[in-house]
């Protein structure tokens, strides 16, 4: 059932609305306008987002290295990466080829070890310096809290006196011990004693080497071996108070940092136009030549989820708008057939009227021939007259005005006693009328009136297209949930050249008929049963000992079910 909407506007609210007045911006919002209208491209957008986000974490950054430089301006770091202990099993299975030297004591440093008498089982630098048990006994234990510090003396005659000072913590308490020495190195005064009372230059400079070289670490580490034996590892570290400043780090981190940052800019930017810039001038593209004619087909794109989406948008669309100036073409081309047909059936009644009707007033026709002109201007006249009452028939079913009045009716019970008004007629025009209506109830929401025309239509074109004697058979069943309606007849048939269009307005005499009708009679048939929501087909397996055949169907009801 066709419901029609209308919105509907009074000519007193049209004449009541006031006139808007024209507002003449002044140049602040001119001004305020372009400020919001002008926006940065897309691609714009993200790399001044980018460069905005890099500089301020760039910026944070170096305020935390400065913030911890000033809070560690006296700090040293330690570069160290390993330590001696770590590698205590290697001394004892004397595998020492093992230990990493510069790992543990830097570039400049060495280890060697040796017995507790000082002999030499290995040197990393491949030359022993010679140890006995009295240097042994000067040199630093490795991790002790001790401290020896050196200072020197000179009297008005140049005559040196050196002053030993060693400082540790035992037990809890503070020990610090001296040791003054002549400037043969011979002991003076002093707690310090080490068993000696006098020491070789080499012993003093072991004794004072800490305290000459604050940068490094002259030490001893005492393991026992697998074998029991007590040993050492004299060693010299360069490796463990290397000063590194925090100023260089600062530089060397923003230059890297500002090398890194061009790269990934560099690399942002290109992924950027290749993932995003590339796909929307593809379809930009695309859009441009569909709008100018120059390429109407759907976008063939494969890519990131996002622009498939929207190319697979762009492609409904345009599936939609190439459908929709089909159906236009189509549409378009109907009317003209429509025109075309209706002129053609137009034309040939109307020169025969005005030939006969001239011939007549010219007294040009016999007084024994005027009737017979007279019976052929009146037939002409009502069949333009017919003609002109199946188009407007058929324009009416595509008005918006026109509505079907729908209701509950029993199909069979409709046709059978619409068949039985006709057969009268069958008898009095020498045809034949065969029927087989169940006598089932088959309730369907149709217009009784609708459904009684196409009946009409179809016996008219039954009249018009079969020689006398023929015969029309009418079947009315249930077809699961259809009533089925069958009308077929023993004529002449339709021939194949026409069975495609046969259900539109207005086909060519040549084609389907023989001149005598409209050629709306069926185009008229199918708007109907189609717009009750049914099916017409013109089948291709007709009935037994016929040659047309219509079949009708419409959805039936159920019986307690009213519209």
């Amino acid at each position: 059932m066709k419901t029609k909407f209308e919105t509907v506007k009074s000519d007193e609210q049209t004449k009541s609305r006031p006139k808007k007045r024209v507002h003449k911006p002044s140049k602040r919002e001119i001004k305020r306008i372009i400020r919001f209208e002008t926006k940065p491209s897309f691609q714009g957008l993200l790399i001044g987002s980018f460069i905005s986000f890099t500089l301020i974490t760039f910026l944070a950054v170096i305020l935390i290295f400065a913030l911890f430089n000033w809070l560690n301006r006296y700090e040293k770091i330690d570069l160290s990466t390993a330590k001696l202990q770590d590698f205590t099993e290697y001394l004892r299975d004397e595998e020492y080829t093992r230990i990493p030297t510069v790992s543990i004591f830097g570039v400049d440093g060495w280890f060697e070890v040796v017995e507790a008498d000082g002999t030499s089982l290995y040197a990393s630098s491949g030359t022993s310096r010679y140890y006995t048990r009295e240097k042994l006994e000067l040199i630093k234990k490795y991790g002790s809290n001790e401290t020896i510090t050196t200072q020197t003396l000179e009297d008005d005659n140049g005559v040196k006196t050196y002053v030993v000072t060693r400082s540790y913590e035992e037990d809890g308490k503070q020990h610090n011990l001296y040791l003054i020495l002549d400037g043969n190195f011979d002991r003076i005064s002093g707690d310090i004693g080490y068993g000696k009372t006098s020491f070789s230059k080499e012993e003093f400079e072991m004794l004072s080497y800490q305290s000459e070289h604050s940068s490094q670490v002259f030490a001893k580490y005492f393991f026992v071996a697998d074998n029991g034996k007590p040993r050492y590892v004299v060693f010299l570290d360069t490796n463990d108070n290397v000063e590194f400043q925090f100023e260089y780090l600062i530089g060397i981190t923003m230059v890297v940092a500002l090398i890194i940052y061009g790269i990934v800019m560099a690399v942002y930017i290109n992924y950027i136009n290749r993932n995003l810039q590339q796909p929307l001038a593809t379809i930009s593209l695309a859009m441009r030549k569909f709008a100018n004619g120059e390429d109407r087909s759907p976008l063939a794109y494969k890519g990131r989820l996002e622009f498939e989406q929207l190319a697979n948008s762009f492609n409904e669309m345009v599936n939609l708008l190439n459908a929709s100036e089909q159906e236009k073409q189509e549409i378009e081309k109907r009317r003209q057939d429509m025109l075309a047909g209706l002129s053609h059936d137009l034309k040939t009644p109307i020169t025969i009227i005005q030939g006969f009707s001239k011939a007549i007033r010219d007294g040009v026709v016999a007084e024994s021939e005027k009737q017979r002109y007279l019976d052929l201007i009146v037939a002409k006249s009502e069949q333009m007259g017919s003609l002109i009452n199946s188009f407007y028939e058929f324009s009416k079913l595509d008005h918006p005005d026109f509505v079907y009045n729908m209701q509950r009716t029993d199909v069979a019970e409709l046709i059978r006693s619409h068949i039985a008004k006709l057969y009268n007629e069958f008898t009095l025009r020498k045809y034949n009328l065969d029927a087989d209506i169940t006598e089932e109830q088959l309730y369907a929401s149709i217009d009784s009136a609708m459904t009684t025309r196409v009946i009409d239509n179809i016996v008219s074109n039954f009249f018009k297209y079969t020689q006398t004697g023929s015969t029309l058979f009418v079947d009315v069943k249930r077809r699961g949930n259809n009533c089925l309606i069958k009308f077929a007849d023993n004529g002449g048939g339709i021939p194949k050249s026409a069975r495609a269009d046969i259900f539109e307005p207005f086909v060519v005499g040549e084609k389907s008929r023989n001149k005598q009708g409209s050629g709306l009679g069926l185009a008229v048939c199918h708007k109907i049963i189609t717009s009750m929501g049914g099916t017409i087909t013109l089948s291709d397996n007709p009935i037994d000992g016929y040659a047309t055949e219509f079949d009708i169907t419409l959805p039936l009801m159920d019986v307690d079910n009213s519209i």
